[in-house]
């Protein structure tokens, strides 16, 4: 019986409002409190806790204007039979609110916790489950073994389930056991010494399990099995050594059955797996004969492995073991002290497992295995004889590796066993850190684009010598980055799907819409106290790094909009629904100015279009704020940052690197140019901080790959088709006048060293007639997305000519007398003082040979050499070097 009218419950207060979600229906709905203390609406006394919190969910069930039972805390309910949730309830509850089980009970196996009362297949509802404690309590019954169906903590049918702020221990078996699941979530959680697996989910789709922190017992912390349209993203998983610790960090299995349940839609990234019993992630297909579509796509990035498989008696302990699955790509991860191997083929051996062979009707197991650092992989414990390896193949017959572009270091048994590559390299990677494993590469670091945190930006120190001729008009360039006390104050993300939740300490920011989830927007803001003078601010730009999605185009355009927030904002508390303080937006999404002064408006201060089939290329995307920082420091309107959002908000998801994400040159900057007042000087000298240049190898044999190399490389050879370069460097860093006196590009050469080519090698300079991607760029294509007109490269002569003859500046290389160790030095001042003056955009410099016949020579990039062999472009106006330029082609 209800202690009291719960009609009075309809409580208007910000505080009990933003306890209730408006996912399953409206913010005021009232919630039924259960209690150990007399003030709940039901009222618990420590011993069979289950009754009085079914009959809460009863109510609740039966009465449609009631959502939610809370269970309040601090107490602990114990229970000796199921609680029974029914489709569109919360079950939510203090943090110190624990449900558990008696000691010594007589449940049998099959017996949950919390289950669903009657599910339906026909007509499922969704569940949620959030902010409480259950203790499987397992020392209380030492008598039921682990991992055989005694105590799972929840297992649902068909409904869409979520669970989240939950802490989940000491369990005989599963956490969340699910079936047949159109949409389960399960984030946020801590989950502790459970006996199997954290998430268990079986023929679901449209899974994620993200933001939670497993410490495995048994088995894993998220299983798939059967599953589809998952995402295993933002996780730290580990375990401790001890007896059954633990099997794999995350199991990704397919048992093929009588009919097909294809596994072809998996993204595992941005998780930290260490000390796990068995591998870090275990891919294994098998059973009946499958086709290559049912187990395939798996992609596997930007993780961290380090000490992984310390169990003593498996032989399949590893970073990643994969077996039977097509097409895997395992990219940008690194593996630091796992046994074994760092990367397998293989699936466990009998006489303790058996029938796991893969029995797909396509014999051409793949995985791509590229841009890894792989390091100091340890021989297993168990057999070790002949371990130790970086990447290894068990069954080369079948399954093969692709390697591309890994560093692979110090590995007990070697590199490879049955596995081979033409671009991986050898050397120390130079972490910042490994000890403590902060796995950020020192910016000497000779695996740049490799691992988890590549993307980080070169910079070059270069030293601008300014003339004695007085300085009438100067500029002066800050950026504003985290390690700046002026630097960003915040950035927040706002998520339709969870309207009342703060969002200040992620990785990333994100925008766009997500077709069944909703849409998300954030919040920028910036210190720009010091700017009250806003007739000498000439250029402002907000410079955002591409975070997700990484390697995956998107169905439409995103295009990134800039409004200005309506009012100011609480970092510590804004939300989809409230600007913070429990005052709530007019507009839920946030209240916005367009740059005409209208509520709502859709004139944005600025824009930018990324292409849905343009791909992350390790790099920032600048978006011109000028107007709105100017408006914010004359006084116009006060600071309220920058509110971001896409154009359509409809299947154009984007994210970008957060101020609590990545690496100090990948979060979000504002750089801020400014005028300074006339001020002559004599011989003064400054310092310039800027990003190296970019380009690409191209590769007529090649003609659709991304060529990744130590040198750059022109010409032709008798066997290997011709090879062009484009380079282009960031000529801004001059500021000197824009009619220059000479400009000089140096290249070292690299090849022959023993070897000369049968002819005089004449090298020519032509102006490439677009813009192109540097990550991308290719033989056939500038980008990923459009091809050159021509292959090999568009450009334009000196005379304007398209694919003309006449090149911007020539150079001839004798084969008869190469000099190896020097530089040699191509005059482009036609050109780079077009790109000065602005006639043209500066879209760098194509480099081939004239006759592109057996006069192939290669030079060094930035990525190559010593440190004093690289690319420069100097800079010379009155007789003085006004900027030197150095250069890096990936």
């Amino acid at each position: 019986m209800l202690k009291r009218k719960l009609g009075t419950i309809f409580l208007v207060t910000c505080l009990i409002m933003l306890g209730v979600p408006a996912v399953l229906g409206s913010p005021s709905a009232p919630v039924v409190y259960v209690s150990g203390d007399g003030s709940g609406d039901f009222n618990c006394d420590g011993k069979d806790d289950h009754v009085q919190i079914n009959q809460a969910l009863k109510y609740v069930k039966d009465n449609s204007a009631y959502t939610t039972v809370y269970l309040k805390g601090p107490f602990t309910y114990v229970i000796d039979s199921p609680l029974l949730m029914y489709s569109n309830t919360i079950l939510e509850g203090d943090s110190n609110a624990v449900i558990t089980i008696e000691d010594d009970n007589s449940w049998g196996k099959d017996i949950p916790l919390i289950k669903q009362a009657s599910p339906s297949k026909t007509n499922p509802g969704k569940i949620i489950i959030r902010g409480f404690e259950i203790d499987g309590n397992y020392e209380g019954n030492t008598d039921k073994p682990r991992g055989s169906s005694y105590h799972t903590l929840m297992w649902f049918y068909y409904d869409d389930v979520e669970v989240y702020n939950m802490y989940l221990h000491d369990s005989h078996n599963d956490g969340l056991k699910i079936k047949e699941s159109n949409s389960v979530k399960f984030h946020d959680n801590k989950i502790y010494k459970l006996g199997h697996e954290g998430l268990y989910a079986i023929q679901c789709e449209n899974i994620e399990y993200y933001n939670n922190t497993c410490r495995t017992k048994t088995n894993s912390a998220c299983r798939l099995y059967n599953s589809n349209h998952a995402k295993i993203h933002d996780n730290i998983i580990y375990t401790e050594f001890e007896s059954d610790a633990g099997g794999p960090g995350i199991q990704i299995q397919y048992t093929r059955k009588d009919v097909a349940q294809p596994m072809n839609d998996i993204e595992v990234y941005n998780n930290t797996i260490y000390d796990t019993y068995g591998p870090g992630i275990w891919l294994i297909a098998y059973g009946k004969s499958y086709a290559k579509s049912e187990a395939a796509n798996v992609r596997i990035h930007h993780n961290i492995f380090y000490d992984c498989g310390t169990q003593t008696n498996y032989d399949w302990v590893c970073g990643i073991v994969t077996s039977g699955f097509y097409d895997t790509l395992i990219e940008n991860n690194v593996f630091d002290g796992n046994y074994n191997a760092a990367i397998m083929y293989m699936y466990p051996s009998a006489p303790q497992f058996s029938g796991l062979e893969p029995n797909g009707m396509s014999d051409d197991y793949t995985t791509i295995v590229r841009n890894n650092i792989i390091v100091n992989t340890l021989k297993r414990k168990y057999s070790s004889e002949g371990t130790g390896k970086g990447v290894r193949n068990y069954y080369p017959e079948t399954h093969k590796f692709i390697l591309q572009n890994n560093c692979i270091y110090n590995n007990a048994g070697g590199a490879y066993k049955n596995a081979d590559s033409d671009s991986d390299i050898y050397v120390d990677p130079l972490f910042v850190d490994q000890k403590n494993h902060d796995y950020h590469l020192k910016s000497t670091s000779p695996a740049a684009g490799m691992g988890v945190y590549a993307g980080a930006s070169t910079v070059t120190d270069i030293k601008d010598t300014v003339n004695e001729t007085p300085v009438t008009e100067t500029e002066e360039k800050i950026s504003f980055t985290e390690e700046n006390a002026i630097g960003i104050v915040a950035d927040n993300r706002l998520r339709e799907a969870s309207p009342y939740i703060t969002y200040q300490e992620k990785a990333y920011i994100d925008i766009g819409g997500r077709p069944g989830v909703g849409r998300y927007r954030d919040l920028i803001l910036f210190n720009l106290s010091k700017y009250d003078d806003s007739e000498n601010i000439t250029n402002a730009t907000l410079s955002l790094y591409w975070y997700y999605p990484d390697g995956r185009e998107r169905p439409e355009d995103a295009i990134v909009e800039i409004y200005r927030p309506a009012a100011a904002w609480n970092p510590q508390s804004v939300t989809w629904n409230s600007r913070g303080d429990c005052v709530p937006w007019t507009y839920p999404g946030g209240d916005w100015f367009d740059r005409d002064g209208i509520l709502q408006g859709d004139n944005p201060y600025a824009t930018i279009t990324l292409k849905g089939c343009s791909l992350p290329d390790n790099r920032y995307y600048e978006i011109n704020v000028t107007e709105l920082v100017k408006e914010y420091a004359s006084g116009k309107y006060e600071n309220t940052g920058f509110l971001v959002k896409t154009r359509t908000e409809d299947a154009d998801y984007i994210a970008f690197y957060s101020n609590e994400g990545g690496n100090e040159s990948q979060r979000p900057r504002l750089n801020v140019t400014k005028k300074l007042a006339e001020s002559p000087v004599e011989n003064p000298a400054s310092e310039v901080i800027i990003t190296a240049a970019k380009g690409g190898s191209l590769n007529e044999c090649h003609p659709k790959n991304i060529q990744n190399k130590q040198f750059i490389g022109v010409g032709a050879m008798s066997t290997g088709g011709r090879y062009r370069d484009i380079m282009w460097f960031n000529i801004s860093e001059y500021t000197g006048p824009a009619e220059i006196d000479n400009s000089t590009l140096s290249i070292y050469l690299f090849y022959p060293e023993s070897s000369r080519p049968e002819k005089d090698t004449v090298i020519e300079i032509y102006r490439p007639a677009s813009a192109w991607d540097p990550s991308y760029v290719s033989w056939n294509g500038k980008d990923r997305c459009t091809s050159w007109k021509n292959p090999g490269g568009d450009w334009y002569d000196k005379n304007g000519i398209l694919q003309g003859s006449t090149p911007y500046a020539t150079f001839t290389l004798r084969a008869s007398d190469l000099s190896d160790n020097s530089y040699s030095e191509l005059n482009i001042t036609d050109l780079v003082e077009e790109y000065v003056s602005g006639k043209h955009e500066n879209t760098g410099f194509l480099i081939k040979t004239h006759n592109e016949s057996n006069d192939y020579v290669a030079f060094y990039n930035n990525d190559g050499g010593d440190g004093k062999q690289q690319l420069t472009l100097s800079i010379c106006a009155n007789g003085t070097v006004n900027g030197t330029v150095n250069g890096t082609v990936k």
